[in-house]
């Protein structure tokens, strides 16, 4: 039997420090993830770890949580998002959700109009969304498998919670590359956490190669 498995993604922080790795100095667009491939790369990664067949686990949830810039800011990205949004939940219904939330920004005047002010984007809320979603699909009995990816430390409370609340099993992934120093350490739960490490041969694979004018 083959484990069931869901997917929380923290898409920001999983789309630039994946692409601060693997591609140094170009632009992170270039490093643009696919929620459903990254989830298979992911599942392929542990599975490979894993001699128990019984222990295996194939994808059937993905959740994903991303903030989205508003259109009084940048319209052309605020349509970029919503059309990654449709894209990547296209032919995965009821299995692939993504939820924008919008930046949160200071605001200023110019000439007499009120304006966002570019510089003080930030996300606000992304995780809390994931941290709930954690929660939520461990406690749903749905799941065997309910993996985290986002290397965000603030998100070990959730973490903790659901392996000790649920028996649901709970994981984390990250980006690994055996020459970064950096990529070596895991997320500090109180918990024993499994954690699947993803290289560059996966990073390749999980992006995503539309062109989103």
């Amino acid at each position: 039997m083959v484990l069931t498995m869901a997917v929380v993604i923290d898409y920001q922080n999983v789309h630039l420090t994946g692409a601060s790795l693997f591609l140094p100095g170009r632009p992170p667009e270039e490093g643009l993830i696919d929620p459903f491939r990254f989830a298979c790369q992911l599942a392929q990664a542990r599975n490979a770890k894993i001699a128990d067949e019984r222990y295996k686990a194939t994808v059937k949830r993905v959740e994903v949580f991303r903030g989205l810039p508003i259109p009084e800011d940048d319209p052309d990205a605020n349509r970029r998002n919503q059309a990654q949004k449709a894209e990547w939940e296209r032919g995965h219904h009821g299995v692939v959700s993504v939820t924008l939330r919008p930046l949160k920004y200071t605001w200023d005047y110019l000439d007499g109009r009120r304006v966002p002010v570019r510089a003080s984007r930030r996300e606000k809320g992304v995780d809390v969304l994931c941290a709930l979603a954690l929660i939520d699909l461990a406690r749903s009995g749905r799941y065997d498998v309910v993996v985290l990816a986002s290397r965000d430390t603030d998100l070990a409370p959730a973490l903790d919670n659901a392996a000790r609340t649920t028996r649901t099993k709970i994981e984390a992934v990250k980006w690994f590359d055996p020459a970064d120093r950096r990529t070596r350490g895991n997320i500090s739960t109180q918990a024993k956490i499994w954690t699947t490490s993803m290289t560059r041969d996966h990073f390749t694979a999980s992006l995503d190669p539309r062109t989103y004018p």
